[in-house]
């Protein structure tokens, strides 16, 4: 068990003690709340710089590209999450499709899912295409190690910006309970 897991089994456990975690009900409180989706700010957190198109604030058809979960809240001894890059735009996206950041919600705030290894290869997204993964594949494609278990998690992925030269981020966020 590494430092930062260490950190998070302890908080954890406190939680309910101590009111440590900061999605509880109050202080001294056992029980846990998870914040709701739709409070998480675009991007949920800041590991990275370039602009974000984010699942939970985002119009459906009001972005050029975006990715969606396909539920929101997946039950994770049954369910699978399925993640849809949208392409809502007038150009083709060409990006690596293994290149992938998973950061996990936790008490003390995010932490990526660590990054192992990076797959190169092309993908073209023509417009109106979507092109769909599991979670479950994204995981491998980064880390074939990584455990996952219950939590809210994010999912994103660089494609070209079809609105200008630079790239953007499409975050999908969704929970695994």
């Amino acid at each position: 068990m590494n430092r930062r897991e260490l950190l998070v089994a302890t908080c954890a456990s406190m939680a309910g003690v101590a009111g440590c975690s900061s999605d509880a009900t109050g202080p001294g409180t056992s029980t846990v709340t998870p914040t709701l989706l739709s409070k998480y700010d675009c991007p949920p957190h800041d590991s990275y710089s370039e602009a974000a198109v984010c699942s939970h604030t985002v119009e459906t058809g009001s972005a050029s590209a975006s990715l969606r979960p396909s539920q929101t809240t997946v039950d994770a001894s049954t369910g699978t999450v399925e993640l849809t890059l949208h392409n809502e735009s007038s150009t083709e996206l060409e990006f690596n499709p293994y290149q992938w950041s998973i950061m996990k919600r936790s008490s003390a705030g995010w932490y990526p899912i660590e990054k192992r290894s990076s797959g190169n290869g092309q993908l073209t997204l023509s417009p109106g295409e979507t092109h769909t993964w599991t979670f479950g594949e994204v995981v491998d494609f980064i880390n074939e190690e990584a455990t996952v278990d219950t939590g809210t998690y994010t999912a994103g992925i660089n494609v070209p910006n079809p609105n200008g030269p630079d790239w953007i981020r499409c975050i999908a966020l969704f929970r695994l309970v």
